[in-house]
């Protein structure tokens, strides 16, 4: 027996006859004539096998002989008869709960899957809200309608109906991008897993579909750091600038801890080179010229001075340091130095073993720095980062607008100054040259 397909819709509402309805079933009769069901296929393209075959009765279930039919439930139990991967998972889609012709025509349909609407994206966005494609930047799939390359359309054991979960799917695009995030041994805890984490799949208002932009994306998780960065006194530009984290930390991951986008050093002194239009130092240069590292530098730990998020201290160092030439001594401004430094350093008048800046027994440091008045500081010898002489002696010294020299002069058991600040001078840590006083 050959019969077309005929939908609920068409069974309920009455179909298109040019003649009387029969009253019985003719076994040699087509169910689509000039005369009857001359609407089912409305001239598509894409026909349901069955319509096609003439098999109406795989769907439509005649009572006996007679021209009467049982009502058609469009449903997965009933498709489920030759659509055999309609249910893989546990989540089942709602449309298809209610009934699998909530999104397919059953006779024919102008596009694949015999979809009741022109394309995938009209037919989701006749139940789902299209303001998930409001934002600026839109997600390729997502933007030409290509919903079910993500999503599954009928069940899922993912959320969303997704058909793998987030990041296998992610990669299946973005193949290179997995390949290398594979290989790094830093990664961001959402690059694991999670790319929805940051990434919204449909569109969002910044590059990359990201949710927000600079540092306000990253304060959705890091909020205390990106506070701290913005009440902090002195700023580094890079934190709250336009690129905000993502000029130093790579936002995947990265080989190297924090997932910086190099060393620390290198990281720094990408930004801290003759490139730099502020009163920063070129420090780049500064170390190409030197030989004689400060121990942090050598060690490529730039942190261990510095807070690269921002700071209450100048030069955002992480704890007191003297700014001027002359300070007042007092234990907590060289925090910094102490930090590493042992304290009797300065505190010391008198010794033979915590310093070799001595004369005699005279601890020649505790004569320049522990004074109330006029205290020299650190940097009024020492260059912090890197010099030409042992123990980072400067060669001149900013003193106001003069840059000062020092004239250190090294021997075996001591060594010689004649700077701006007084008249030559020379130390003897074995007999002494000086008076004690």
């Amino acid at each position: 027996m050959r019969m077309l397909f005929i939908t609920f819709i068409v069974l309920l509402s009455g179909s298109v006859y040019g003649a009387q309805k029969p009253s019985t079933i003719d076994p040699d009769a087509s169910c689509t004539t000039s005369e009857c069901h001359t609407n089912v296929t409305k001239g598509k393209p894409k026909v349901h096998g069955a319509v096609e075959g003439g098999l109406c009765t795989m769907c439509h279930e005649p009572k006996g002989k007679q021209h009467s039919f049982a009502p058609v439930k469009g449903n997965a139990e009933l498709c489920g008869k030759c659509h055999d991967a309609v249910d893989k998972g546990p989540k089942i889609h709602p449309p298809l709960q209610d009934g699998c012709l909530e999104c397919h025509d059953p006779h024919s349909s102008n596009v694949k899957g015999l979809l009741k609407a022109d394309n995938q994206k009209t037919l989701c966005f006749g139940c789902h809200d299209s303001e998930i494609m409001g934002g600026k930047f839109t997600h390729g799939p997502a933007d030409v309608g290509a919903c079910t390359e993500c999503h599954n359309p009928h069940s899922s054991t993912e959320d969303k109906f997704l058909k793998a979960p987030s990041k296998e799917l992610c990669i299946k695009c973005h193949a290179d991008f997995g390949e290398q995030l594979a290989g790094l041994s830093h990664q961001h805890e959402p690059a694991k897993g999670n790319c929805t984490a940051c990434h919204n799949p449909h569109s969002g208002p910044s590059p990359k579909m990201l949710p927000a932009a600079g540092n306000e994306m990253c304060a959705k998780c890091h909020e205390e750091v990106v506070k701290k960065a913005n009440e902090f006194t002195v700023k580094h530009p890079p934190v709250v600038g336009e690129n905000g984290c993502v000029g130093c930390h790579s936002p995947h991951g990265s080989n190297n801890p924090a997932m910086l986008k190099g060393t620390p050093k290198d990281v720094c002194l990408g930004c801290h080179n003759s490139s730099m239009k502020s009163h920063s130092k070129d420090i780049k240069t500064l170390l190409g010229k030197n030989t004689d590292w400060h121990g942090p530098v050598r060690d490529g730990n730039c942190p261990g001075c510095h807070q690269p998020h921002g700071s209450n201290n100048f030069r955002l160092l992480k704890s007191p340091y003297p700014e001027k030439f002359y300070s007042a001594f007092d234990m907590e401004n060289y925090a910094l130095c102490f930090t590493c430094h042992e304290p009797t350093l300065v505190t010391e008048q008198y010794t033979k073993t915590l310093t070799g800046f001595r004369d005699g027994d005279r601890n020649l440091h505790y004569l320049h720095v522990n004074k109330q008045e006029r205290g020299r500081t650190c940097r009024s010898c020492h260059e912090v980062h890197a010099s030409q002489h042992p123990r980072h002696i400067r060669d001149t010294v900013p003193y106001g607008s003069w840059d000062m020299p020092i004239t250190f002069e090294k021997t075996e058991n001591g060594g010689s100054c004649q700077p701006g600040c007084h008249g030559g001078k020379a130390y003897d840590r074995k007999s002494a040259v000086g008076e004690k006083k």
